[in-house]
């Protein structure tokens, strides 16, 4: 039986977790989770917190990715590039630097941070905060001119030249994105947006410009159309040059890329489907520990959820995030 125990009680690593590492495949993989572990911050940004906390340890040139935690665009593209330079994704409000994010800049004292998104998600004003409390680190911006964009910027800036293959999702809702978010951090690729019925510019102007093999949609015809999906054939070489995974909602679609990515995974990430703010923080953790992202809806595990699960015998560790209103104690224990 799992031993479940709490990441903010604890307030440390050690005593939930076993020193012995993981195989990953684009990034390192510093603890692997024994047992249960909930990650249940005050709030979002306590929440993003802990989970770095329970699997970034300070290091000499570590980088911190930070994204607002009112919305989730900017993060979806913001995780996968945390999770190829090894470091963590912490969020901030637009009012100023929560207290929770204050304290784990501090303890991680990276050498660089990495705000993404513009001046009205995140305002210079934290920025400064940022300077001021690590006044050794380098600290920029990545950001365009929408969601689109931003997320172009980031792979451009992040994934070098000759990663041939990236991760699509819609960008205007957060489930199969966050999802694909996770998927794209553990091959080391980057994350794309798209509207659902079309390909946006910065998009076409990014694949037009590289070179690029293939590309994984993650999300059914709802969320990325035909349409989208063939168009992505007319600038990438492979045949065929796109694979889809997707099911009949959110948590099958999470399912679906758990089967895909992780057959046999030590440890499983679960967090709640219904809003964004846990999941997003949960990605380049995912990422560094070889484990899925899987969506819940607090209550229940759905069953695609629940026949991966019972199909693989190799985990070993889950880590929850959020609280239990988020996904309750009892919830690994009832099939919805």
């Amino acid at each position: 039986m799992h031993t479940k125990r709490h990441l903010s009680v604890l307030g440390g690593l050690l005593a939930a977790l076993l020193l012995t590492p993981a195989t990953a495949q684009a990034v390192s993989t510093p603890f692997a989770y024994s047992g249960t572990v909930r990650a249940d911050g005050a709030d979002r940004y306590a929440t993003a917190a802990l989970v770095s906390r329970g699997s970034f340890a300070p290091s000499p040139g570590s980088t911190v990715f930070l994204a607002s935690g009112e919305s989730f665009a900017d993060a979806l593209a913001a995780g996968p590039a945390a999770a190829h330079l090894d470091g963590p994704l912490l969020l901030t409000a637009a009012s100023g630097l929560p207290e929770a994010t204050r304290a784990e800049l501090a303890r991680l004292a990276p050498a660089s941070v990495h705000v993404v998104g513009g001046r009205d998600r995140v305002p210079e004003a934290v920025v400064d905060a940022v300077e001021a409390l690590l006044p050794s680190a380098t600290v920029d911006r990545t950001a365009g001119t929408d969601r689109y964009a931003t997320a172009v910027a980031v792979a451009q800036r992040f994934f070098p030249a000759q990663q041939v293959s990236f991760v699509l999702a819609r960008g205007d809702a957060f489930p199969d994105a966050v999802t694909g978010a996770a998927l794209a951090g553990w091959r080391g690729e980057p994350l794309l947006l798209t509207a659902p019925d079309r390909l946006p510019e910065p998009v076409t102007g990014w694949l037009s410009a590289t070179e690029r093999n293939r590309a994984t949609v993650v999300g059914g015809t709802e969320s990325v159309s035909e349409a989208v999906a063939g168009r992505l054939d007319l600038f990438l070489t492979d045949s065929p040059a796109v694979t889809r995974l997707s099911g009949p909602d959110r948590y099958a679609t999470s399912a679906a890329v758990a089967r895909a990515a992780h057959p046999q995974a030590r440890v499983v990430v679960v967090a709640t489907g219904r809003t964004f703010p846990d999941a997003l923080a949960a990605v380049p953790a995912a990422a560094v520990n070889g484990a899925p992202l899987l969506l819940t809806p607090g209550d229940c595990t759905p069953p695609a959820t629940a026949a991966y699960l019972e199909g693989n015998s190799s985990v070993r560790g889950t880590v929850v995030v959020g609280d239990e209103s988020a996904v309750a104690d009892g919830a690994s224990a009832r099939t919805c």
